[in-house]
């Protein structure tokens, strides 16, 4: 019985601190401008996020954590408040992701690693949010896995693909995010092995 009251005295205890904390950190100036720090909190009071506010843009270090309190990600941002380098975790701590966010949106080149051993398994560029130029994969020993060129998010262009070896095995172009054209495999001595036509056939006496 004791158990149960002290138990209930302590998370009574830790609502009313994390409300507290809220209430003292969650400031606006005369003008509705978020100032100083910032905080949010989980229905379980675990926090959610902290960062720091002027005159309603972010600056510094802003931290966001799971409903374990474990960190999940932290954004960094420049004097404008708009850029911010985020850095993004597994649930071990391991850096699994990262990059740049402009306005809220990815810009310009993230990498992304292998949860199991932090070997770096994609590299691709963003534009206002969407991949676009050249993206490539990698085994998790390092070597080229394939590589492809989006454009506004969609795959277009030449596309490779490779052996953990590193020799050629796949080549060809995707149209619009599909297959185009001949695509063409090889062996790992570089012999071509198949040839495939994906271009669609012309129907013949349909307007």
């Amino acid at each position: 019985m004791m158990k149960k009251i002290l138990l209930f005295f302590l998370c009574f205890f830790l609502a009313g601190h994390t409300l507290l904390t809220a209430q003292e950190a969650n400031r606006t100036d005369d003008k509705g401008r978020r100032q100083g720090l910032w905080m949010d909190f989980y229905p379980n009071g675990q926090k959610r996020y902290e960062g720091q506010f002027k005159n309603n843009k972010c600056v510094g270090e802003f931290k966001y954590y799971d409903e374990q309190g474990r960190l999940k990600a932290t954004n960094t941002f420049d004097k404008s408040g708009e850029k911010a380098l985020n850095k993004t975790y597994n649930e071990s701590g391991t850096l699994i992701a990262t990059g740049y966010y402009v306005n809220q949106k990815k810009e310009g080149e993230w990498k992304y690693f292998s949860s199991d051993n932090g070997v770096l398994i994609l590299l691709e560029n963003n534009k206002n949010g969407k991949v676009e130029g050249v993206s490539k994969t990698f085994y998790d020993t390092g070597s080229p896995k394939s590589e492809c060129t989006f454009v506004n998010g969609i795959r277009e262009g030449a596309a490779k693909v490779y052996y953990p070896s590193g020799a050629l095995k796949e080549e060809g172009v995707f149209r619009q995010g599909e297959k185009a054209g001949i695509w063409k495999s090889y062996n790992e001595d570089g012999d071509e092995i198949s040839s495939e036509n994906f271009t669609p056939p012309v129907l013949q006496g349909f307007e």
